[in-house]
């Protein structure tokens, strides 16, 4: 009961100081602009129904203006409120030290909208043209009418709540906002709809049955869609299904049937999927955790393949792997992926035009198409790393910055998660390559070696240049090191010249009642002569000792 009767009158000391300086504020404003301002979300439809006019424009862009002092206001108010607080056994708020502009705007806009509603609500109780300022409170009280002191209480309290309430999530949305700056608004959006999706882990996986079908990872699509190929030497058929239905169609044909699913959250169209091809219920269950590590394992009708594909997401730059799952059967492949994009777009235009032996080969010449074509790609995302690892190491030796040194740990993480997915992926191929398994023709393993090697290339690539990039974080402490000790040097330089000049001066700025060279005309001159003859003398040995 204390804490409550504290932190309300805590509220109330808060939301009288803010009313206090925002009134001042606003009554500045409405004297410069020569407007009636509310200091509320009022002044924004007051622009907007005035918009065509220059008022209009003056009303929208005080509110603009006042969103930031708002927000200004009411952070410092909430920061330093131990300082006006009576009751000291609250709680601290933390509030982050600094906000992005769209923070800002966020809260700001929030205040100024629960005040207009706070507004709405008095008005209910206050008859239209009453005042409610100090004076006339006072002018009330003094003939027994506390009726407006007591509103005012009201108010100061419900504002005080609402100023701590709001300024107390300025973390939470500045977490929300932390990759949005003002030339991006239009992304928040996308980055609310992104942060709403539930992702599961593994750790979610816990206490449930072997083979429960459980997506894990982030949902890149909204809905699965389906691809499907059919081909032999001298047919090819390209559909694109609506249901999972349409693809359950391949068992008994005799052509090769190339069946592509994107989207991996639906347990229903994987449960199909593996009823129709007597897939087992943990390869089910695998192949839609995103989490898995890739590994191939040898069943009796067909083979699992688990792979990782690298992509450079387009709106953030950064890496991301997709988990790529593959079943190979006597003449079908499934393919199953996260996102849209692939690395596949060689090996259907290879099947459409009939170009090399891929159409007259069988499901596994098929399947090691798809994993080059995987292994391939490492290089790509190699490539673009290296040219970034070029950026940087230029970077580092014209200005390296605070920027500069995230940018080398994401790297770093980076090339961390390509070598983690290329090890396994490395045992795979080598794994696909010496099974025994009849739907691995002899003919395929020499193309499969071929791949095999492309994975030792690709190790080579990533660890040399992990190796580079460990350096470069060396280079940029040593970079920062060599800058301060140029600063320093530079500083150390201005002080030795001052210290002979400041000796002088201070000497001749002693109070003794009798100092010889005072009495001369040019003792002045003579001093200022002395101070540059010695300013001279001192940039010519730090000249010659190389120092500047």
């Amino acid at each position: 009961m204390k804490n409550n009767i504290g932190i309300i009158i805590n509220r109330l000391a808060v939301g009288f100081t803010f009313a206090f300086v925002y009134q001042i504020i606003v009554g500045i404003a409405t004297s410069i602009f020569s407007l009636p301002l509310t200091g509320n979300i009022q002044d924004l439809v007051s622009g907007i129904e005035q918009y065509e006019s220059e008022q209009g424009i003056l009303f929208i862009a005080w509110w603009i203006i006042s969103t930031v002092v708002i927000t200004g206001i009411a952070l410092v108010i909430v920061r330093y409120k131990k300082f006006i607080s009576p009751y000291k056994g609250e709680k601290d708020i933390d509030i982050p030290p600094r906000i992005t502009i769209i923070t800002a705007i966020i809260i700001g806009a929030s205040i100024s909208f629960l005040f207009f509603l706070l507004d709405l609500v008095i008005g209910l109780f206050i008859p239209p043209g009453s005042t409610t300022d100090v004076l006339a409170i006072y002018e009330a009280a003094s003939i027994g009418d506390f009726t407006p002191l007591s509103l005012s209480i009201m108010f100061s309290i419900a504002a005080g709540f609402i100023v701590v309430g709001v300024a107390s999530k300025a973390g939470k949305v500045k977490e929300l906002t932390k990759d949005v700056d003002i030339t991006n608004i239009a992304d928040i959006a996308k980055i609310v709809k992104n942060r709403q999706k539930e992702t599961k882990t593994s750790s979610d996986l816990v206490g449930l049955h072997p083979g429960a079908l459980v997506h894990v990872g982030k949902q890149h699509v909204d809905k699965v869609t389906f691809e499907q190929i059919e081909f032999d030497e001298k047919t090819f058929v390209k559909k694109t299904p609506t249901k999972i239905e349409e693809c359950l169609n391949s068992k008994d044909k005799n052509t090769i049937t190339w069946t592509n699913v994107v989207g991996l959250h639906d347990p229903n169209v994987i449960e199909k999927i593996g009823e129709y091809y007597n897939l087992h219920i943990l390869t089910q269950a695998d192949i839609m955790n995103t989490e898995l590590r890739p590994k191939i394992e040898n069943y009796d009708d067909h083979l699992f393949v688990i792979l990782k594909l690298p992509h450079i997401l387009k709106d953030s730059g950064r890496l991301f792997l997709e988990d790529i799952s593959l079943v190979i059967g006597k003449n079908y492949v499934l393919s199953f992926q996260e996102t849209e994009d692939d690395a596949f777009d060689s090996i259907r235009d290879r099947l459409e035009k009939s170009i090399g032996v891929i159409r007259s080969r069988k499901s596994d010449y098929l399947a090691y198409a798809l994993a080059d074509a995987i292994v391939d790609h490492f290089y790509a995302i190699l490539e673009n790393i290296g040219l970034a690892t070029e950026k940087l190491e230029e970077e580092l030796m014209d200005n390296p910055t605070p920027r500069t040194l995230q940018s080398i740990h994401v790297l770093k993480r980076e090339m961390v998660a390509l070598r983690k997915s290329i090890w396994p992926m490395r045992e795979v191929i080598d794994g696909f390559e010496r099974m025994d398994s009849p739907l691995i023709i002899e003919s395929t393993r020499k193309y499969l070696r071929d791949v095999y090697n492309h994975t030792v290339q690709v190790m080579d690539n990533i660890e040399g240049l992990r190796d580079m990039i460990g350096g470069m974080l060396d280079t940029y402490l040593s970079s920062v090191s060599n800058k301060m000790n140029e600063v320093m040097k530079t500083l150390t330089v201005i002080a030795s010249i001052f210290i002979p000049i400041t000796f002088i001066a201070g000497i001749y700025g002693t109070n003794f009642s009798y100092v010889p060279e005072l009495e001369w005309e040019g003792s002045y001159f003579v001093m200022l002569g002395v101070m540059v003859v010695i300013v001279v003398i001192m940039m010519i040995w730090f000249k010659s000792r190389k120092w500047v």
